[in-house]
């Protein structure tokens, strides 16, 4: 067991330098700050189809502030890690390496040819929703003789989001690397930079669940609002019972000091007993 690489407290409502409110999607935002900060709601409109108005800008700096979105630079109001994340139109114009790096290898190894590649890049709900469209597009379906109509993919889609959102909330935002999702012959991998941010053991997590740890608190909480996960303990058990009802191949996880790798066998490659082929 390899372990921890501990975030400052607080680094993820650091300001992030060199943007400005104008990175943000405020519409998007201000929806936000209105479900979170029951001050800001105002009256209910008569017709439930008009648009609520338009909240008084200095009454929505003030609440994303509060809940560490927007913070103070040089007396400025710019985004903060997690606003950015959350909220950016643009997030790698500023990071480069809070992307998704995306390849499809035909083979077992980086060293065999690449098929595809794409770079993801947008804020955290888009990340997750085109690195999934990215994985549907280059892996396979199995014939379903129960329900022609549902084919069985190659790697469940839970297993894989549940994989992919682990790997981009609990990652070390400090770091330079970018979280990867390489699909090979055999298997999916993701990759996220950082170890995990307390001494504990990812079996014993796979098994009994039950427990979140957060590195990023501040980011899971906004990202749990924003309906992008759970958060109470069952992600990775959830992967591992996802891929059992695929095939009895096991879920890898693998963790040191810099990074956390979690390994999902190809339910296709496994039933076909082969490695090297397509």
């Amino acid at each position: 067991m390899s372990l921890v690489a501990p975030t400052p407290l607080g680094f993820e409502r650091s300001p992030v330098a060199g943007t400005t409110l104008e990175d943000l999607d405020l519409p998007a935002l201000h929806a936000y700050l209105r479900r979170r900060v029951p001050g800001l709601r105002g009256p209910t409109p008569r017709d439930p189809a008009a648009e609520p108005p338009p909240l008084d800008p200095a009454a929505a700096e003030r609440a994303a502030q509060r809940l560490g979105l927007v913070g103070l630079l040089a007396a400025q109001a710019v985004p903060t890690v997690v606003g950015l994340l959350a909220f950016g139109t643009a997030p790698q114009l500023a990071r480069p390496e809070w992307g998704v790096s995306c390849v499809r290898v035909r083979g077992a190894s980086l060293a065999d040819p690449v098929a595809a590649r794409s770079d993801i890049e947008g804020r955290l709900e888009t990340l997750i929703a085109d690195t999934l469209a990215f994985v549907r597009s280059n892996t396979r379906v199995a014939p379903n003789l129960m329900s022609p109509s549902d084919p069985a993919p190659e790697y469940p889609d839970d297993a894989v989001r549940e994989a992919l959102v682990n790997g981009l909330l609990h990652r070390d935002y400090r770091l330079s690397g970018r979280v990867s999702l390489r699909i090979f012959n055999d298997r999916l991998e993701v990759w996220s930079p950082g170890g995990l941010a307390l001494p504990i053991s990812l079996d014993d997590l796979a098994q009994h669940g039950g427990a979140s740890f957060p590195r990023n608190p501040l980011l899971a909480a906004t990202a749990r609002h924003l309906g992008l996960l759970e958060q109470i303990g069952r992600g990775i058990p959830a992967i591992r019972r996802s891929i059992a009802g695929a095939t009895a191949l096991p879920v890898q996880f693998h963790t040191s000091q810099t990074e956390v790798r979690v390994v999902l066998p190809s339910y296709i490659n496994a039933s076909m007993g082969n490695v090297a082929g397509n």
